[in-house]
């Protein structure tokens, strides 16, 4: 009996140590998963937030050098008439070259009226955020970045605008860019979220600028305040972060919702995470100290996995250099690294996808008869007009001259050919004028689809030039087919 009581308490020690260590671990586990989860959330949001800083601290710097070219040349005094047109637009447009997050850069008088570009002229803008906190301030404020707006084309914009001053020191007129939410949703394609991850750019006034669940947060309208507490996220400073639980599902899950504010810039960063993927299940049953043990070294090679990824996400985000100057497309490399992905999709799930390739017509004729400025104007309208047609899940990439490919997701050849003779209507649409000349641009685009003979990118792109070729032998401005052979 006494030995039988040895045994039992003996055994009721080691089972009360045994699950004590079992919860002393899933409790420092979760609490260690916690962490890494939190990390990724403020990797991304700093990600995001470095890019946009980046970008703006930039273009305010590029405007106030100009405005202060401006102060110098006399801006005051200068009238809106072509006699000045042609000198200022030249300078405007070699700034507008060098901003990444701009689709037009713009100047206006002492009164607020827009000075003359390639298109529109002598608008009343004194009703503008910009025009009034820089024309009427009584601060020492020479620089802003408003909230969303539609502008007089009736875009989507936000406006950063520098003051202009005459020699004497008082308000001359505002030099400023239009910054459309394309360059947002740019941003964010940079930020590689893993599962159960969504990314969201808002505006001061909580208007959404780009995000990766536009079905519970709609790009331009008011952020839903039924999903993200408002008390929470208003007021925020500088560089402030904030991590809390969201009110209510979306997405599929209650979210783990991590904000941060942009420097000094309007912008708000929210990041989130599924709950789910918070919590490390506690319905581990501890038989033995041995079923412990492996317990224990699962999580560890788990964690060790996880670290693993995260390391090399954080080496491939220190390598990022994906973005064309010209266009603000993927360049070469990005789009190496995402038909990589789709074909290994493609073999797992069975996830079609066709890839056409993108010739711009006669565009070395464009670029000797007016000039290599009117050439690099077409690039950026071209990129910019196919970047509008794709979809979330698509990707559009310059490779290099007037080379484009782009990846059509879900899309056979035959659906690719459909919304790409729908794009093709658009291109013929582009129209530039120089020198009271008008410059139409048409584009070949050779398009082929992937099957189970195709395991790299050469083979496919090969394709897809062939049906380039076979669209210039037929007469250009077209779209054309190559269907590879598949097994049986």
């Amino acid at each position: 009996m006494r030995v039988k009581r040895i045994i039992l308490s003996g055994s009721l020690l080691l089972l009360s140590i045994a699950l004590t260590c079992a919860v002393f671990y899933v409790v420092k586990n979760h609490q260690k998963q916690s962490r890494l989860i939190e990390s990724e959330l403020k990797f991304n949001a700093n990600f995001v937030s470095i890019w946009l800083q980046t970008a703006f601290n930039h273009s305010n710097f590029v405007l106030t050098q100009l405005s202060k070219d401006l102060t110098q040349d006399g801006f005051a005094q200068l009238a809106l008439s072509d006699n000045h047109y042609q000198e200022q637009a030249e300078v405007f447009e070699l700034h507008y070259q060098t901003l990444m997050n701009a689709i037009h850069v713009f100047a206006v008088d002492k009164e607020c009226v827009l000075l003359k570009t390639k298109t529109i002229g002598g608008v009343d803008l004194s009703s503008r955020e910009y025009c009034q906190r820089l024309q009427n301030n009584n601060e020492e404020i020479t620089s802003v970045i408003t909230g969303p707006f539609k502008d007089i084309l009736n875009r989507n914009v936000v406006v950063q605008g520098v003051k202009i001053t005459d020699k004497k020191g008082a308000f001359a007129g505002i030099v400023g860019l239009l910054t459309d939410f394309t360059f947002f949703t740019r941003a964010l394609r940079s930020a590689h979220l893993s599962e159960g991850s969504t990314i969201t750019i808002l505006s001061r006034d909580f208007t959404v600028l780009a995000t990766s669940v536009p079905r519970y947060f709609p790009i331009g309208e008011m952020m839903d305040f039924d999903y993200v507490p408002y008390q929470k996220i208003n007021g925020l400073k500088y560089n402030q972060e904030l991590l809390f639980d969201s009110n209510k599902k979306y997405n599929g899950a209650y979210q783990g919702v991590f904000v941060k504010k942009v420097s000094d810039l309007p912008f708000i960063i929210l990041v989130t995470k599924a709950k789910n993927y918070w919590f490390t299940p506690l319905y581990i049953t501890i038989a033995t100290v041995f079923s412990l043990i492996l317990a224990l070294l699962f999580f560890l090679m788990k964690n060790a996995v996880y670290f693993h990824k995260l390391n090399i996400k954080a080496e491939h985000y220190s390598k990022l250099a994906l973005f064309d100057e010209l266009t603000g497309s993927c360049n070469r490399r990005c789009f190496e690294n995402k038909i990589s992905g789709f074909i290994e999709e493609y073999h797992s799930r069975k996830k079609v996808f066709s890839i056409a390739l993108f010739d711009i017509d006669y565009f070395k004729k464009i670029n000797d008869t007016y000039g290599h400025d009117t050439g690099d104007e077409v690039l950026r309208l071209f990129s910019q007009t196919c970047e509008t047609v794709c979809t979330p899940d698509d990707h559009f990439a310059r490779l290099g001259g007037d080379e484009f490919v782009m990846l059509l997701a879900n899309a056979n050849a035959v659906d690719a050919e459909l919304r790409l003779n729908c794009l093709l209507n658009t291109i013929r649409d582009i129209e530039i004028s120089i020198n009271e000349q008008s410059v139409k641009v048409t584009s070949s685009i050779g398009v082929t689809e992937v099957n189970n003979r195709i395991f790299d990118s050469c083979k496919l792109l090969n394709k897809a030039d062939e049906a380039l070729y076979e669209a210039k032998r037929l007469g250009r401005n077209q779209v054309s087919i190559s269907v590879i052979e598949t097994t049986h």
